[in-house]
């Protein structure tokens, strides 16, 4: 796997999450349902964010996204674990639909070193080829299963959140810590 490097270049972008991109790096990548966090949850949370925000104007320092990440970002992991919404994922129709659209374009558009499937998210460990953005690729995951969900159960409407966390893998360590948190992972929801 390539890792971070601190002297390559690198774009940093802004949804609802900051993105800090490199080509050919791997990332660990949690993308949930709609549904997987309530409401008044994450009111708060959009409120601290944006207050922390207003005090770290863009362009944002690599420890200054660490720290967003700390804040922010594992909160949003504590609640996804804690199975709100209606965990349509623990369904094995839709497990298997999720599986194989991240297998199916493995060692093509990336490498997927982990993976967990869970009740109401997704963690992966995804490195793109040079020529497949991260971006491209997990419209194209979610796009996917999100149609292949709703005709599998009936449904029909908005089955992702739009905005995925993704983090850059910046060393062997961190990518061992995170394969063990996926595997773990698996082993606390089985």
């Amino acid at each position: 796997m390539n890792f971070y490097d601190k002297h390559a270049d690198k774009t940093i972008y802004f949804g609802d999450l900051p993105h800090l991109r490199q080509n050919t790096v791997g990332y660990f990548v949690t993308f949930r349902t709609a549904d997987s966090i309530p409401h008044t949850k994450l009111k708060q949370w959009t409120e601290e964010r944006h207050k922390w925000l207003s005090l770290h104007p863009e362009p944002l320092s690599t420890e200054e996204i660490i720290e967003y990440n700390r804040l922010f970002s594992r909160r949003i992991e504590k609640w996804l674990d804690q199975d709100y919404g209606e965990c349509l994922l623990k369904d094995p129709k839709c497990q298997e639909i999720v599986k194989n659209a991240l297998l199916f374009f493995q060692e093509k558009r990336y490498t997927l070193w982990e993976y967990t499937v869970a009740a109401n998210h997704v963690h992966i460990i995804i490195e793109p080829f040079r020529e497949w953005a991260l971006s491209d690729i997990m419209h194209s995951i979610k796009s996917f299963t999100a149609k292949e969900i709703n005709k599998a159960l009936g449904r029909s409407g908005q089955f992702w959140l739009r905005e995925y966390f993704d983090h850059i893998i910046r060393s062997e360590s961190q990518l061992n810590r995170f394969i063990k948190y996926i595997q773990n992972h698996d082993m606390k929801h089985e």
